[in-house]
């Protein structure tokens, strides 16, 4: 009898739990998997977190609707409210996803997973030629990689890594105007290096940035 009571209140909070993970699984594009591969896992547990705390949320409501003898109608609406004010810092946060990913940068971002290839070397890594300082930019908002001038172009980059050891390799080469000062340099630290160099290339200056951990 208990469990039948209760049947309703586990349907809200089940239908908020499937209405975020599809939200979560609509704004986790493929640019997004491809440079936080943890995204959905870890939002999820979030989602199972807020589920867990509605479920609470309700159990105590369900005591003062009890000595209130408030109508059905009334208390599945006040535990949908209950429901979604828990997780309305999500549904916002998702909501926020959506319009960047997938209406404000959608074609940005279809030409980016274009371009981004599987790279060989070290078990994993992804490499991407001929890139817009638009296109490189949206991926440093995502992953660590470097950022650049907003004047450079015609960017690549190769980055390869182990996954369980630090092992890593990243290679980095853009397009400067030729008066563009660059700073050279070559850092050695134990099993960790980092080199920027440059040449000039018809009226551009082709800067080339290596970084690695063997």
């Amino acid at each position: 009898m208990m469990i039948r009571k209760s049947i309703k209140y586990l349907v809200i909070v089940l239908i908020n739990l499937i209405i975020l993970t599809g939200l979560l699984a609509y704004w986790t594009d493929f640019v997004e998997l491809t440079f936080n591969s943890y995204v959905r896992p870890i939002e999820f547990l979030k989602i199972i977190g807020l589920t867990l705390l509605s479920l609470i949320g309700i159990r105590i409501a369900i005591g003062y609707f009890r000595k209130e003898n408030i109508s059905v109608k009334k208390r599945i609406r006040i535990s949908a409210l209950i429901t979604f004010l828990v997780s309305s810092f999500l549904y916002f946060n998702y909501s926020k996803k959506i319009y960047e990913n997938r209406i404000q940068k959608n074609e940005l971002r279809k030409e980016l997973a274009i371009k981004i290839k599987s790279a060989n070397g070290l078990p994993f890594g992804t490499k991407a030629d001929n890139l817009t300082y638009n296109q490189y930019n949206e991926i440093t908002k995502i992953n660590w990689f470097p950022k650049l001038p907003k004047n450079a172009d015609n960017i690549s980059y190769y980055y390869t890594y182990d996954g369980f050891l630090p092992d890593y390799s990243f290679e980095l080469s853009y397009d400067l105007p030729i008066d563009s000062s660059v700073d050279t340099m070559e850092s050695i630290d134990g099993d960790f290096s980092k080199s920027r160099r440059f040449e000039i290339v018809g009226r551009k200056k082709r800067v080339t940035y290596n970084e690695g951990e063997k």
